[in-house]
Formats: structure tokens, C-alpha cells, sequence
């Protein structure tokens, strides 16, 4: 049964906080989890009654954390834990575990402080505020794909003949079934076109990674079929060369073996995201297209958690 908890793992500089009913700080109140503050955009017209809509936006995510820790014992190396921690120079991530369901953000450190205590034998009170420029949630994994990858047939178990039978009659009863005549151990699925399913809340980006694994390829291309949007890059790869499309918000990026290559995008291409649901994703070269290897990463968002 899935318990009613809530548990916070903040990671910030290679250091981490966690709160939460098995840790040894409690939460005693959060808010900011379940949604962030909407910014609706209207004008008016004087001939019609109310107003037109004109646009939507999430505003960045408030998230306010009131924890005390279960014990006064070590007051003098928990405070200094905590201050040493909360450093507003970095940037952090939040885990959150909410009756079961696990997101995460990043987070910027807007202000905290130490509860108002009585004495200094007090359990130790922790109110803090952090902000999230990008509001939505994500989920803890990315999810990913290869369109053109090896499918095996070689397998436990296995048997080998002391000389080679010619006919599936030479295998002896016990090894038939389990054996295959000739040397092949795999072949390679050409899927051109994939579906990557979005569970999120809104739309997302998607990473394309094209790796020039049997030789070279001459302008390489991702189509998403639903839409007709598609990226294609001016570029020959030469064998071993790796492209990385990125279409997410706030770092779009093409990169052809770590080196910035956006300007050689086509000039009708763009960045499209996955929508909601199921996507249809298509993959294509001007030339020797099968000499790819190509790799699709995604991480599907949420409003709250």
C-alpha cells in the first residue's frame, strides 16, 4: 500500500539534504508542490463584453519548506551542516517522493533561515524558500530509443558440435531447437520510423543523437510525421562522427562531435516538441542513411506532483 508521505532530497553542490519520515529531518510544511502561479494575458475590445485571451503562461515555481530535526543532540554540527549547505551560489536539485510518486526540479535558493527558537536546547527549525525558473516537474528518468539497433540470436542455451552437421538431421535430438546452421549471432533492425509515447502534462523536448557507426552519411534529418516539422543538418559525417540535436527549452543545441554546428541547420527546419500522447518520429539522410546509428532521449513534464 502506498503510504501517505512526502519526502524532499535536495542536492546542491555535490552535497545533499534529505527530509522526510525516515530521515532525521521532519517536514513539518510545504507548499508549491501541486501547481505554480498561472499568468493570463487578455486585452479588451469596447464593442464586447469581457475580454479576448490572448496568451498563457506557468510563472516560475515557489517552493517553501518548514522542517525541524527530530533531535536537539548534535544542534552545534547540524546548524552548521545546514548553513554550509544552503550556499545561494549554486544551483540545486529537488527529489520529491509524493505518496509514491517521485519528480524532480531544479531549484534556485531565494532565502532560508533558522526557526525562532526559545533556547538554545531547541530542535534545530529550518524554513527555507526556493524558486524554479522552469516550473514543470520531471520525471526522474529519461526515457530513450534506438531507431537502428541489433537484434540477438545468439542465446543460452548453446551447443557446439564437434564437426560441423549439414543438415538440421545431423543435430543430435538433445541440441536440436537450440543450435542455427552458419555464423550469424544478430541482425540489424532498420526501424525508419519510431513511436515515443509522452505521459507528461505538456509537451517536451526531444535529444536526436545521429552516430555515423558504418561510414559516412550526408545531411542527416528527423521528421516528426505527425506535424511535418522536421531538423536537418547540412553536414557529412564522417564514420565515428556524432550529431546531437537538442530541442529542449532554454538550450537548444547542434553539436556535431562536441563542437556548436547550429548554423549549418536547413533554413525550413524546426525544433518541434513531443506532444502529449503518442509521437511519430522519422529518420532520413540524403545519403547512406543505414550507415546510422540514431538515439532519441526524452524526459516527459508535469505540472505537480
Amino acid at each position: 500500500m502506498t503510504r501517505n508521505t512526502i519526502t524532499i532530497e535536495l542536492t546542491c553542490n555535490g552535497k545533499t539534504l534529505r527530509m522526510g519520515p525516515n530521515e532525521d529531518i521532519d517536514i513539518t510544511k510545504v507548499t508549491g508542490l501541486e501547481s505554480s502561479e498561472l499568468e493570463l494575458s487578455t486585452s479588451d475590445n469596447a464593442l464586447v463584453d469581457g475580454a479576448s485571451v490572448d496568451g498563457k503562461k506557468i510563472k516560475p515555481r515557489p517552493i517553501h519548506i518548514e522542517a525541524s530535526f527530530k533531535s536537539n543532540k548534535n544542534n552545534p554540527e547540524n546548524r552548521a551542516r545546514v548553513i554550509q549547505f544552503f550556499n545561494p551560489k549554486y544551483t540545486g536539485r529537488a527529489l520529491i517522493i509524493n505518496m509514491g510518486v517521485s519528480r524532480n526540479i531544479e531549484y534556485e535558493l531565494e532565502g532560508w533561515t533558522f526557526g525562532t527558537a526559545q533556547n538554545m536546547d531547541n530542535k534545530l527549525r529550518i524554513l527555507v524558500d526556493l524558486i524554479c525558473p522552469d516550473p514543470y516537474m520531471l520525471n526522474v528518468d529519461n526515457f530513450g530509443k534506438n531507431m537502428a539497433n541489433i537484434s540477438p540470436l545468439f542465446a543460452f542455451p548453446w551447443r557446439v558440435l564437434v564437426t560441423r552437421a549439414t543438415g538440421k538431421l545431423d543435430y543430435p535430438p538433445k541440441a536440436r531447437g537450440l543450435m542455427l546452421g552458419g555464423m550469424t549471432m544478430g541482425y540489424r533492425t532498420l526501424h525508419k520510423e519510431v513511436v515515443l509515447s509522452n505521459d507528461g502534462d505538456v509537451p517536451t523536448g526531444v535529444q536526436i543523437q545521429f552516430i555515423a557507426t558504418r561510414g559516412s552519411v550526408t545531411n542527416p534529418k528527423i521528421t516528426n510525421t505527425g506535424t511535418g516539422q522536421f531538423m536537418r543538418v547540412k553536414v557529412v559525417m564522417q564514420q565515428g562522427d556524432i550529431l546531437l540535436i537538442d530541442t529542449n527549452d532554454r538550450h537548444q543545441v547542434i553539436t556535431l562531435n562536441g563542437v556548436n554546428c547550429y548554423q549549418r541547420i536547413d533554413r525550413q527546419s524546426e525544433p518541434f516538441q513531443l506532444a502529449v500522447g503518442d509521437n511519430y518520429l522519422e529518420y532520413d539522410a540524403d545519403g547512406n542513411y543505414t550507415n546510422l546509428d540514431v538515439n532519441l532521449f526524452y524526459t516527459p513534464k508535469y505540472l505537480g506532483v
